[in-house]
């Protein structure tokens, strides 16, 4: 356990570093300063960072990578749903 100790708090870090994000689209419904391209990178990263933990059993990186890309992809919907509001308001 110890030996996985800042493993753990790390995953757990890159796991909430997204919800502030995530709540200000949602609350702002304005999606037009976000980079989709660096979204995409990033959930092909994630995508690794779970292969690479499952390769070599592990756990905070497969934890990390698997809460990490699912934030990802929810501000990739969030970002889809409120790009096609901001269009069509201007």
């Amino acid at each position: 356990m110890y030996k996985s100790l800042f493993g753990w708090i790390a995953s757990g870090i890159t796991v909430i570093y997204k919800m502030p994000q995530i709540v200000k689209l949602y609350r702002t419904k304005k999606s037009t300063d976000l980079s989709i391209i660096s979204l995409f990178i990033q959930l092909v990263g994630y995508i690794f960072y779970i292969l690479h933990g499952y390769t070599f059993g592990d756990l905070p990186i497969i934890f990390m990578g698997a809460g990490a890309l699912f934030q990802n992809i929810i501000i990739i919907i969030m970002y889809y749903c409120y790009h096609e509001n901001n269009t069509e308001t201007s």
